[in-house]
C-alpha cells in the first residue's frame, strides 16, 4: 500500500492548498507515514521541495491521471475542489482509502470517503486550518512596514486592473510565485517597492501589516504576528470572509483606496493564539488514524 497526497496547484489556482498541505505531509512523515505528493505541475513540486523540504513529488496534469500512478490498494488524500461528487464517489470506491479536504462549508461526506474541512469540524475530524510551524516565531521583529500579497497566481493580470487602489499608500508588493516576467515592473508605479516571491517567508514574518488576498497567507501572517488584513478578490465568495472573522482578521470587501487606508489606520492588533499550533498535529494524527 502506498499513500498519495494530491494537491490542486498551478498558475490559475495558486499555491494556497500546497502551503496548507505540505506541513501536514511533513508531520505525517515524522510520524513514520511515507507519502508521495502529487501536484498539477512540476514547478509546484519544486516549490514544495525548496520551501518545505518535501522529499517525494510527482506531477499529474489532470485528476484522472492519478489512476495511472496509484492502484486500488493505495490511499489517496485529495486536497482539491476539482471534478464532481460523482468523481469523488468513484475515487472513494476505487482506492483502499479516500480522504478529501474541502473549503466548502456546506460540503458533506459521500459513501466510503473521509471528509475534512477548512471551514468547520466534521464529527471528530478537526478543522483543517494549519500553517507550517516556522511561522510561529515569537522572536521576529516586525519592522517591514505594510506589505500586500495578491496570491501566487494572476494569470489574467487582474491585479494590474485593480492596482489604483494602492496608489499613495506606501505599500510594498510581494510578487506571487507564478507572476509573469516583468509583471512586477508594470505594477511598481502603484507600490512603494516590489519584492520577488523567493523572499516570501522573510517579508511575511517581518511585516508590520500584511494585507493579502490569499486566505492561507492571512493565516501564516497571523501565526507570525504580522497583523494580517484580508482583501477580498472580485468574484470570490463570502466564505473566506466569514472564516477570517472567526480568527479576528479584518476584512476589506473591495479594492478601494479609502477602505484599505481606513483599515490600515485602525491598527488592529491580532493575536496569534486564535490559530492553534497544535492543530497541525491533530489533523495529521486524524489522517494517520484513517489510512490504516
Amino acid at each position: 500500500m502506498k499513500i498519495y497526497y494530491y494537491i490542486n496547484t498551478g498558475h490559475r489556482v495558486g499555491l494556497d492548498r500546497l502551503r496548507r498541505s505540505a506541513p501536514i505531509i511533513n508531520t505525517l512523515e515524522e510520524m513514520g507515514v511515507e507519502i508521495t505528493m502529487l501536484t498539477n505541475d512540476f514547478r509546484a513540486g519544486e516549490y514544495a521541495k525548496e520551501q518545505f523540504g518535501i522529499k517525494k513529488y510527482v506531477s499529474v496534469d489532470i485528476v484522472r491521471n492519478i489512476a495511472n500512478i496509484a492502484t486500488t490498494s493505495d490511499v489517496l488524500i485529495f486536497d482539491s475542489q476539482e471534478e464532481s461528487r460523482v468523481m469523488w464517489e468513484d475515487m472513494a470506491s476505487y482506492f483502499h482509502k479516500f480522504i478529501r479536504i474541502s473549503d466548502n462549508p456546506d460540503d458533506f461526506a459521500s459513501k466510503n470517503e473521509v471528509l475534512l474541512s477548512s471551514m468547520k469540524e466534521i464529527g471528530d475530524a478537526p478543522q483543517v486550518n494549519v500553517v507550517d510551524p516556522r511561522y510561529f516565531d515569537e522572536n521576529e521583529e516586525h519592522n517591514g512596514g505594510i506589505v500586500y500579497f495578491w496570491g501566487d497566481d494572476d494569470y489574467e493580470q487582474k491585479l494590474l486592473e485593480l492596482s489604483d487602489a494602492f496608489e499613495g499608500l506606501d505599500i510594498t508588493l510581494l510578487e506571487g510565485y507564478y507572476f509573469f516576467m516583468q509583471y512586477g515592473s508594470e505594477l511598481s508605479k502603484k507600490f512603494k517597492s516590489v519584492e520577488e516571491s523567493e523572499y516570501y517567508d522573510e517579508i511575511l514574518k517581518k511585516a508590520d501589516t500584511f494585507i493579502t488576498s490569499s486566505p492561507q497567507s492571512a493565516l501564516e501572517a497571523l501565526a507570525a504576528g504580522s497583523n494580517p488584513i484580508y482583501l477580498k478578490k472580485p468574484g470570490v465568495s463570502n466564505t473566506w470572509d466569514n472564516m477570517m472573522k472567526t480568527y479576528n482578521i479584518p476584512v476589506v470587501s473591495e479594492f478601494n483606496n479609502k477602505l484599505i487606508k481606513e483599515k490600515i489606520s485602525e491598527k488592529l492588533i491580532n493575536k496569534n493564539e486564535f490559530l492553534k499550533k497544535e492543530t497541525l498535529y491533530k489533523v495529521s494524527s486524524y489522517i494517520k488514524d484513517n489510512i490504516r
